[in-house]
């Protein structure tokens, strides 16, 4: 009786498990691809080039004051896949965008010092489900997506300076680029509304490993502050957007 209790509470898994995939399979027939474009929210990491806003305020001759310092913010991404292995994999690619502030303004005028970062990404993705279930009569799904991607950097420093009721004016800009690597694991959950549209979820984490940034004009990598710098848009994600399976 003892080994037929533990044969039992051994083999139940399995079997449990034997069935969630089955059950995948079957929610998944009929449908050979899906499009899902999503816009989220993000943290952008990005210590190195916080650093240099702090060496940009004490290096000032003009007593500038941090205004904003790489917030949180929107970020939008797209994917294209097609069904293979009881799951899907293609391409993705996404748009991701932060920066910082230091400015200082009185009645004879305004400077401010702006590190504007935006990122694009391109790479393959694979969505695996993990359980299928009926919500409100109508189908739903968790499970999680992987994805490695290229990541293209374009960091610009920009300078602005107006002096009030004279023609003194300072509106200087340099922008500096990287290429690297970037991965968004993130778990998803969909919501169908109908047989072939719906509304998804993700939550998550990035991470990236760039190269130095380079000047584009000169293709060179430059020190800023003797120092190289880096864009990391490392960070938590979360995102909601439409899915289509057809």
């Amino acid at each position: 009786m003892r080994r037929t209790i533990i044969y039992i509470f051994m083999t139940l898994p399995v079997l449990l498990l034997a069935q969630t995939k089955d059950k995948i399979k079957s929610e998944y027939a009929g449908y050979s691809y899906e499009l899902s474009v999503e816009s989220g929210f993000g943290s952008y990491w990005m210590p190195d080039l916080k650093n240099l806003q702090d060496a940009i305020i004490t290096n000032s001759e003009i007593p500038i004051l941090k205004t904003t310092s790489f917030p949180s913010y929107f970020n939008y991404s797209i994917k294209y896949g097609v069904f293979k292995n009881n799951g899907y994999a293609g391409i993705s690619g996404g748009l991701m965008s932060t920066g910082a502030r230091s400015s200082v303004s009185d009645y004879s005028g305004y400077y401010a010092t702006d590190i504007n970062c935006v990122a694009l990404h391109i790479g393959y993705y694979s969505r695996k489900a993990l359980a299928n279930f009926q919500l409100f009569k109508l189908p739903a799904e968790i499970g999680y997506i992987l994805n490695g991607s290229l990541l293209y950097s374009f960091v610009t420093l920009k300078d602005n300076l107006i002096l009030y009721g004279t023609d003194a004016l300072i509106d200087d800009s340099y922008t500096f680029n990287s290429m690297g690597i970037y991965t968004e694991p993130v778990f998803y959950a969909t919501y169908m509304f109908s047989k072939y549209i719906g509304i998804e979820l993700n939550a998550g984490g990035a991470l990236s490993l760039s190269l130095p940034l380079y000047y584009k004009d000169s293709r060179n990598v430059v020190t800023i502050y003797d120092k190289n710098r880096f864009a990391n848009w490392s960070g938590y994600r979360l995102s909601i957007g439409l899915i289509s399976r057809f």
